[in-house]
């Protein structure tokens, strides 16, 4: 790679792969409805700065009942892969 990685990486083409898995789909839109039921039952404030994790991530055959969400920071949810293998 050169000095930018970015320029030689075709981002378009890794999004029209990952739209082409219905799994990938269907997981996106159980995100999406987690978020919107959170944000009808505790308001949108309550929510800023805030993620709805799932306890049992739905990529691992996790769930998307009530049960199994939580709302966690941003960088709770998101930091979590730092310095593990694969994600450096």
């Amino acid at each position: 790679m050169g000095d930018n990685p970015a320029s030689e990486r075709n981002y378009r083409r890794e999004y029209d792969n990952w739209k082409k898995n219905p799994q990938n789909m269907k997981d996106h839109s159980a995100r999406v409805k987690a978020r919107r039921e959170m944000v009808k039952r505790y308001g949108k404030a309550a929510l800023d700065g805030k993620d709805i994790d799932h306890v049992v991530p739905l990529r691992n055959k996790g769930s998307n009942n009530p049960s199994n969400w939580r709302i966690s920071t941003e960088k709770a949810n998101r930091d979590w892969r730092k310095g593990k293998k694969g994600y450096d």
